[in-house]
């Protein structure tokens, strides 16, 4: 095979290996959690736990768009909706309870969980298990 071949190779192996990643360490990340945790036992109230914003609309993360926000100026100085804050609590309370680790393992399941959550829940059972936690300051 001819370099400029083997080079045109490893172009493609390496873009297909970036595009790959996010969802490799996500897969990692969620390998890493013991057990899910399960969304309230409640009728859904349809609201934020910690605040009245509507949940109509609500797009659920992927390990993709989370990736691309590192990169987007305008995505880093946006605010976080509060479901993915909610979401980022319930994940993180589950984490609590299981054995220590270190610290990127931790980053990486808190992540990846959280992403887990927006996509297998409802934006209402996110608020109504942060609202079960109390995570919400009066």
């Amino acid at each position: 095979m001819r370099a400029a071949g083997r080079a045109w190779i490893s172009v493609v192996v390496l873009v297909a290996g970036i595009a790959l990643l996010p969802g490799l360490l996500y897969l990692l990340g969620l390998a890493w959690v013991d057990g899910w945790p399960h969304p309230a036992d409640r009728k859904p109230s349809g609201v934020a736990a910690c605040s009245s914003e509507p949940r109509a609309g609500y797009q659920p993360m992927n390990p993709w768009h989370f990736t691309a926000q590192f990169f987007d100026k305008d995505a880093r100085k946006a605010k976080v909706p509060v479901v993915e804050q909610e979401a980022y609590w319930v994940a993180r309370r589950h984490l609590m309870q299981q054995p220590r680790h270190g610290m990127l393992r931790w980053q990486l399941s808190s992540t990846a969980l959280t992403i887990w959550i927006t996509r297998h829940w409802s934006a209402a059972q996110i608020a109504d298990t942060a609202r079960r936690e109390d995570f919400c300051s009066k």
